[in-house]
């Protein structure tokens, strides 16, 4: 007994010097990183090539990874030079170590902007709008301008920034920070516009360029508890314009617009969405689209489907 009580003293002590020596290490490991810091510093004073501040700033993280403010500055890097991807992890490893880093949440959602994901740009903004005054001024651009709201004709949206607004705890959430930012009357909704599902004069069968979009959509509805998703068609006033009878142009483009509509739940069906899930609404022309940034004009944009998601409610 006395040997075995020798024993584990002598690895207790052992424990703790290797303890005490990893602590030491890597106290002088940040020493080292911050002297790196330093000097990427002087090096941006003197208008040296970016290429060395970041380099330096890599150096430093991989000694003391636990720096929000470096993780934020070699990611404000990264975008100057256009390597969003990049800015992005980085911002975001410095919101791992501090979630309060309101400069990294400002930095992420301008590099959500330049990337055209707008929801995320607003989710993320959101998180500094009571702190920063630029971001406050970012969140209500997007919520005037709902630019968050719809994707225009040769863009893509991909289903993160789709559960920005789909996701009821999400957007839920959302909406109690615009609240927290003093923007009373200003509020999110569980809808999105796709102008980029474009449907030919008259026609109602989607294009191959729109199974990209379709696949995200999918992805998206995939994550969520279950919903009902309402999918509502719309199409322009010109068309069926060689018909005479008023009434019965309005006929037409109504089946039209619920055509669309249908084959839209079609093929997300066929990606793995129960038919169950979907409402389908069929408006014709009677809802043109009204946009700050959209050409009413332009009658393609008044060809289009919008997704709708509301959460199924349940009586206990």
């Amino acid at each position: 007994m006395p040997t075995q009580r020798l024993y584990c003293n002598q690895l207790s002590l052992a424990l703790l010097i290797f303890s005490f020596s990893q602590a030491l290490m890597a106290s002088q490991d940040c020493d080292l990183a911050t002297d790196l810091v330093f000097r990427a510093y002087h090096l941006h004073s003197q208008g040296r090539a970016i290429s060395q501040q970041k380099l330096l700033f890599s150096k430093s993280l991989q000694l003391c990874p636990n720096r929000p403010d470096v993780h934020t500055t070699l990611a404000s890097l990264l975008y100057k030079q256009g390597q969003y991807s990049e800015a992005v992890h980085h911002y975001k490893q410095a919101l791992r170590y501090d979630k309060k880093f309101y400069k990294a949440w400002h930095g992420l959602g301008e590099t959500y902007y330049k990337q055209k994901r707008f929801p995320l740009s607003l989710e993320a903004h959101l998180q500094a709008c009571s702190a920063l005054t630029d971001s406050k001024t970012r969140v209500m651009a997007l919520l005037k301008n709902k630019r968050y709201a719809f994707t225009g004709k040769e863009e893509l949206i991909e289903r993160e920034s789709l559960l920005v607004l789909y996701d009821e705890q999400r957007r839920q959430h959302l909406n109690k920070k615009i609240s927290d930012c003093k923007l009373y009357d200003m509020e999110v909704f569980p809808k999105h516009i796709f102008i980029n599902l474009r449907f030919g004069l008259n026609e109602a069968n989607l294009p191959p360029s729109s199974e990209g979009q379709l696949d995200e959509i999918a992805a998206a509805l995939q994550k969520l508890d279950s919903s009902i998703i309402t999918i509502h068609g719309h199409s322009d006033s010109q068309q069926f314009w060689y018909v005479k009878s008023l009434k019965r142009r309005k006929q037409l483009n109504q089946e039209l617009s619920f055509e669309r509509a249908t084959n839209i739940v079609a093929a997300l069906v066929y990606r793995g969405i129960s038919e169950k899930s979907f409402e389908i609404q069929g408006h014709g022309d009677k809802l043109p689209l009204r946009l700050p940034l959209l050409d009413a004009s332009v009658l393609a944009f008044q060809r289009r489907v919008e997704i709708e998601v509301m959460p199924v409610i349940t009586q206990e």
